[in-house]
């Protein structure tokens, strides 16, 4: 089995938008003093929804990346599921960072996230079957 590579690297990169997502919540809620939930506030309910969607979906796709570049899959398959999802969910900050969300970017951060985290685990089935 060769060294890891490419998902520690996805997963450098989604930890380091994980915190940059979580410090704003931070200082919202400091600023209008709400301690836990949005208290109504849509400003920062958007800033915990960006935060939150990121946290429901990269785990699922770490460990599913793990398992695919384990698994002698092909490195390219790996490459390219580690790039959407990472592109995925930078366009989905962006739409959530807009006051009118962008139909393209909320679109391709939804749509991006399925398609890597489904295409990893149909990957990961073939490569157990072949």
């Amino acid at each position: 089995m060769d060294t890891l590579f490419i998902t520690p690297f996805a997963a450098a990169l989604l930890g380091m938008l994980q915190i940059s997502l979580m410090i704003p919540v931070g200082r919202a809620r400091g600023q209008i003093g709400v301690p836990i939930g949005d208290n109504g506030n849509t400003e920062l309910l958007r800033k915990i929804r960006r935060h939150g969607n990121l946290t429901e979906n990269a785990p699922i796709f770490l460990i599913l990346l793990t398992l695919l570049e384990i698994s002698n899959a092909s490195k390219i398959l790996v490459v390219i599921f580690a790039i959407l999802f990472v592109t995925a969910r930078i366009s989905h900050v962006i739409a959530f960072s807009a006051s009118e969300t962008p139909a393209f970017f909320r679109a391709f951060g939804a749509l991006g996230t399925i398609v890597s985290i489904l295409g990893s685990s149909l990957a990961i089935f073939w490569t157990l079957l072949s």
